[in-house]
């Protein structure tokens, strides 16, 4: 009967009988210390839960644990990542990137299909940046089935160059890094004479922007699909990467061609930076 009593109260107080909002436990940290936790690490991104939790803890009498402080930083939109390696850009390189983007932002995609993308890349057999994960079990951090292996200077290598164009044409516009070899005066007398005999076209190319080269995301993909073969040696590593190379379709390599446009635009949107 009080069961039945209070529900009837309760609706009439409060016109409906869903439960009423609980005050539940009370937070460790205050608004103002949520505040310090979220300006602190927006000021030093690279500030860890542990350091944000010795500086909230000092001259405090109740400690806070490490994942308060991680929850209260992920009620911020703040979430630890690992951090993308970029080339050191400074104001000289931002300056001459918006250069480079302002200069191409009236180019077409057809014009971006005469460029020939130029460049050089060491592969190696074992030597990758990349983070492998793995399912394990408690006690099975160094079974070998999940470790990766490493070896001395990536167990053999294979130094490639390698260039593409989203079309065949007569005259096409070379693009190129600013690698000494390139900038070398022989080199560069040598394009100079080809430029002057109508035989091409030389980009300038601003220096710490591989990013804005396509050709990056194909090797990129030659690196996966060579690592997918597993690689036994260098000569087998070169012969893979060949038979990878001869395997990338057209299409392919002219959708990444075609993201110019995007490239550009970003690189204008980020003042010269470095772009998503």
């Amino acid at each position: 009967v009080s069961t039945v009593s209070y529900t009837i109260k309760r609706h009439l107080e409060t016109g409906g009988n869903s439960d009423r909002k609980r005050s539940g436990r009370p937070k460790a940290t205050t608004e103002s210390e949520d505040k310090f936790l979220r300006v602190n690490s927006l000021r030093d991104r690279r500030l860890t839960g542990q350091q944000l939790q010795a500086q909230l803890n000092t001259g405090r009498s109740k400690q806070v644990s490490v994942s308060t402080v991680k929850r209260r930083l992920r009620a911020a939109g703040l979430t630890g990542r690992v951090a993308v390696r970029k080339p050191l850009l400074r104001w000289q390189n931002k300056k001459k990137r918006l250069a480079w983007a302002m200069k191409h932002r009236q180019w077409t995609t057809e014009d971006w299909m005469k460029v020939l993308w130029t460049v050089e890349s060491k592969i190696e057999i074992f030597g990758s940046s990349c983070r492998v994960f793995v399912c394990r079990r408690v006690g099975e951090k160094m079974v070998p089935r999940c470790l990766t292996p490493t070896v001395k200077h990536g167990g053999g290598s294979v130094m490639v160059w390698g260039s593409f164009a989203g079309s065949r044409v007569s005259e096409f516009i070379l693009q190129q890094d600013n690698d000494p070899k390139h900038t070398s005066r022989l080199c560069q007398n040598y394009l100079r004479r080809k430029e002057q005999d109508c035989r091409l076209q030389i980009m300038e190319w601003p220096a710490q922007s591989p990013d804005l080269n396509p050709i990056e995301l194909v090797w990129d993909e030659l690196e996966r699909r060579v690592k997918a073969k597993q690689p036994t040696s260098a000569t087998h590593l070169w012969e893979l990467l060949q038979q990878c190379w001869e395997e990338l379709s057209e299409q392919y390599l002219i959708s990444i061609v075609e993201r110019m446009p995007r490239v550009y635009s970003a690189v204008i949107s980020a003042k010269g930076g470095i772009f998503d």
